[in-house]
């Protein structure tokens, strides 16, 4: 009688088994990857959609001699993935396209489908020689440009860009300075000097103007000061008897007004004097 024969299982070999963890890590690498590249294609796509708007950019009058201008940026992130080491770069120009100010906001991360905030303020140095004085004065569209570097689903780089126009209302819109003709009373030489101008601006002017004459030979002929408070879109008129000094002729000279908020004083351009 023959014996029986028991069948053994052989172990295969450790190179077979590393070939075949290998082809099937290799398997599960490539089927993830083809998801990851499908998702990152569709999510670029949506992406690419993702804008910067600017909200309720507005000015004010600051203590330093400045206009500062704040308000906020979003920018939207419709994709899946995250927006990441988001740097918001800010500038503005006038209407003439000078450089007025610019501002960095960042880094930041917007995750997907969701919108980020961005909070900025940006100040404007007023003075006789700069490009931003003319915002004190002049109705006018300033510029505002944005744009952003970023890095997408963790690898890929990705810019966004803004390029806008914003109405700009003027807190001295048509500033004028005018003397009227001088006369004679108690003894005196009296002028009365008129100032006026129409606040187009959002926010309220409350401080103190003051003026000189200026004769055509430098010589301080006289002034006055007061306080001014004036609401968003009211206009301004004032008049005020300025007694001269002796031998003063204002005739041929200016008219030097400046405004003065928290203890800090503007100068506004000279006004001729026929």
């Amino acid at each position: 009688m023959a014996g029986l024969v028991v069948p053994t299982h052989r172990r295969p070999p450790f190179i077979y088994r590393l070939a075949r963890a290998l082809r099937w890590t290799g398997i599960i690498v490539l089927v993830l990857l083809i998801l990851y590249i499908g998702t990152v294609a569709y999510s670029a796509y949506e992406a690419a959609h993702a804008t910067i708007e600017s909200r309720s950019l507005t000015g004010v009058l600051v203590a330093n001699g400045s206009i500062e201008v704040s308000g906020s940026f979003t920018l939207s992130n419709p994709g899946i993935y995250p927006i990441e080491n988001l740097e918001l770069s800010v500038h503005v120009a006038n209407d003439s396209g000078v450089h007025l100010g610019s501002v960095l906001v960042g880094p930041e991360t917007i995750i997907g489908g969701s919108t980020g905030l961005f909070p900025i303020s940006v100040a404007f140095p007023i003075s006789a020689s700069g490009a931003a004085e003319s915002l004190l004065f002049k109705d006018q569209y300033i510029e505002v440009n944005a744009w952003a570097n970023v890095t997408y689903a963790y690898l890929f780089p990705l810019s966004v860009i803004l390029s806008e126009t914003r109405s700009w209302g003027a807190p001295f819109e048509g500033f004028q300075a005018s003397a009227g003709t001088p006369t004679f009373q108690n003894g005196s030489i009296v002028t009365p000097v008129t100032l006026s101008w129409a606040n187009h601006a959002s926010f309220v002017e409350a401080g103190g103007i003051s003026f000189e004459i200026e004769s055509s030979s430098h010589q301080n002929c006289g002034g006055s000061s007061f306080s001014v408070n004036v609401p968003p879109g009211h206009l301004y008129n004032q008049t005020e008897d300025v007694t001269l000094g002796t031998g003063c002729n204002p005739s041929g000279g200016e008219i030097l007004a400046s405004f003065s908020i928290d203890g800090s004083t503007t100068s506004f351009p000279p006004e001729p004097i026929p």
